[in-house]
């Protein structure tokens, strides 16, 4: 049983296929999807900037007795404090701010306020009514932002997760509902797969043990762009192919299901460098072909 193997015209294809569904689906969200990501959140903003005295009071008491608050005060940040970065600022990683770190929080949001943005704060006084709005509209617009694409690569990875769960179900496999780490290949049974488990102690969206007793880790990767598509198959993808092979040899087979927009280069290098092997959202055929049969042989040119 042989891996698909795509020639450069395939993949230059196929990739071409993928990038237009990507535009399609894009296009039919229109505007509406930002409004009315922006009209749930700016009453979260308008309540943050309330609860911190528009920003001249921010304390750790209000973090602790608020627990999205500090989501919200990252986005008032020049520039924006992503996550890990405030928990390395601070010195703890948390979803919600430990009381012992309340007040070593809020002093590093209130060190990092946009004084542009919010010029009051500098200036010790209360904004005025067109400088509130103004901030109000620009924190809710960049809030809005990063959630709506927070929202979408989530959606589209479980999405892509289901679509591939429901076509190895309908080829006859069985899914393994155990959660436990997979520490050897002999864990699942041949013809069965299962739903986001640990492999040799990196996380697998779906591996698949095939008929012949090898195993198929499959990853997931919707990409929104070229470069984004390098951080997702050669990074992601390929740094857990490296380590599978080091671990269970010729046992493991690496795979990525793809949607969206893909680099020609990052696809070639990851089959042909990489050793990962290639599918495609909108043709699982190829995938259920491998999955599901003992003896074949698929190469496509």
């Amino acid at each position: 049983m042989v891996p698909p193997l795509w020639s450069d015209e395939a993949l230059r294809a196929e990739r071409d296929l993928a990038e237009k569904r990507f535009i399609i689906e894009r296009q039919g969200e229109g505007p509406a999807v930002f409004y009315g990501t922006s009209d749930t959140l700016e009453p979260e903003v308008r309540k943050a900037l309330t609860a911190t005295n528009n920003l001249r009071q921010i304390e750790g008491n209000a973090l602790i007795e608020d627990k999205r608050l500090w989501q919200i005060l990252r986005y008032v940040c020049a520039p924006r404090v992503s996550e890990e970065d405030l928990w390395t600022l601070v010195g703890k990683k948390f979803k919600t701010v430990p009381p012992d770190f309340a007040e070593a929080t809020a002093k590093t949001f209130a060190s990092l306020v946009d004084m542009k943005r919010f010029p009051w704060v500098i200036a010790s006084r209360d904004p005025s009514e067109r400088e509130f709005e103004a901030a109000v509209l620009a924190t809710t617009t960049l809030l809005a932002h990063e959630t709506l694409n927070t929202a979408r690569r989530g959606s589209a990875s479980k999405s892509q997760e289901a679509q591939v769960s429901d076509a190895l179900v309908a080829a006859g496999l069985e899914l393994d509902t155990s959660r436990k780490p997979i520490t050897a290949i002999d864990a699942i049974a041949r013809g069965h797969f299962s739903r986001e488990r640990k492999v040799g102690g990196a996380k697998c969206d779906i591996p698949i043990r095939l008929s012949d007793g090898r195993l198929l880790a499959l990853e997931c990767k919707v990409s929104n762009g070229p470069k984004n598509s390098w951080k997702r198959l050669q990074r992601e993808v390929g740094g857990k192919a490296d380590a599978w092979k080091q671990a269970y040899g010729s046992q493991v087979i690496t795979g990525a299901v793809l949607a969206g927009v893909f680099d020609l280069k990052c696809l070639v290098d990851a089959q042909n460098r990489q050793s990962v092997t290639l599918f495609w959202q909108h043709d699982l055929k190829p995938l259920v072909t491998l999955s599901s049969f003992r003896d074949d042989v698929f190469v496509i040119s």
